[in-house]
């Protein structure tokens, strides 16, 4: 289903083009993913040159990196332990500093 402002692009993920469908401003974002991608696949042929995996294991290995990648990126921006953290120092010393005015 093709959106208002969205076009057909192809992208090679290792020996394969892929159509895909992109809102113009991603097409560069998709495009550097599909880069990521070729990257990650001849990292792990060259990190295990004996194992005779398939493309299919490679994009699953790909895919088990980027989840986690981007699972631990979630986890880093999830700041709100920090301004609890913060709100409750604020408190103390609030309370701090009107005990000894």
């Amino acid at each position: 289903m093709l959106i208002k402002d969205e076009f057909r692009i192809q992208l090679r993920v290792s020996d394969k083009v892929y159509p895909m469908f992109c809102k113009r401003l991603d097409e560069r974002l998709f495009r550097k993913a599909a880069t990521n991608i070729n990257e990650k696949i001849t990292q792990y042929r060259s990190a295990y040159p004996g194992a005779k995996l398939e493309l299919e294991d490679l994009l699953a290995m790909v895919a088990i990196h980027t989840s986690a990648y981007k699972l631990k990126l979630e986890q880093n921006k999830d700041i709100s332990p920090l301004f609890e953290k913060i709100e409750a120092l604020d408190k103390e010393l609030e309370e701090y500093l009107k005990g000894n005015s």
